[in-house]
């Protein structure tokens, strides 16, 4: 029989829900940025909200380590975690930014728009991955499944980030809007990347607390 001089500090599954909540507004609020392109510069003040929801999430979480005697999982898997959903976030609201910065408008090629779609289906992944947490022992294969999910979009991804840089090259015959598209279609892809990182923490957190 196992004791425990203090219970287990819950808090933290509620952190990583918000921290999945914010991910889902930031990639929804892209893709409708993307599909829409309506008050570019209020819309970006609305991500950048967003953004800093996340960062102070962060630091509550570093400062919830800090005082908490019993945590769910290691102290070093709550923080990875924690910190690439953020890093999924920052990656969103930069890409906005750049389409704002540089003056992009409106994206002419559908293949940026798939992107933020498949963004947008790996966050709510996540997000369903992560209600799973607190009954982890069970719901082990769910996780694993949709961090295969999550993988699977990033592929995908890869795909749409090829063809579509194949297509700005091969059509747009101004180079500075390719040269912009090509960073913002890197953006995209990096965030993605990201999301695939959370996955495999997802999965790493599954198969150790089975």
């Amino acid at each position: 029989m196992v004791f425990r001089l203090k219970p287990r500090d819950e808090r933290f599954f509620t952190y990583f829900d918000e921290m999945a909540d914010i991910l889902c507004e930031g990639s929804e609020l892209l893709k409708k940025f993307f599909a829409e392109y309506a008050e570019p510069e209020s819309t970006l003040e609305k991500m950048n909200k967003v953004e800093e929801r996340g960062d102070q999430l962060l630091s509550k979480v570093m400062r919830q380590l800090n005082s908490s005697f019993v945590t769910p999982f290691d102290r070093e898997d709550i923080l990875l975690l924690v910190r690439e959903l953020n890093n999924v976030i920052d990656h969103i609201q930069g890409t906005m930014e750049k389409v704002v910065i540089y003056k992009a408008g409106k994206p002419e090629s559908i293949y940026v728009l798939k992107l933020a779609d498949v963004l947008e289906e790996a966050a709510l992944e996540i997000k369903k991955a992560i209600k799973k947490l607190p009954d982890i022992r069970n719901a082990y294969k769910e996780i694993i499944s949709s961090c295969d999910r999550i993988r699977a979009l990033e592929h995908e991804g890869d795909y749409l980030y090829r063809t579509g840089i194949a297509l700005l090259f091969e059509k747009n015959e101004n180079p500075v809007d390719v040269i912009k598209w090509k960073e913002i279609y890197e953006h995209l892809e990096t965030t993605l990347d990201d999301c695939e990182d959370v996955s495999n923490i997802l999965k790493g957190v599954a198969i150790k607390y089975v």
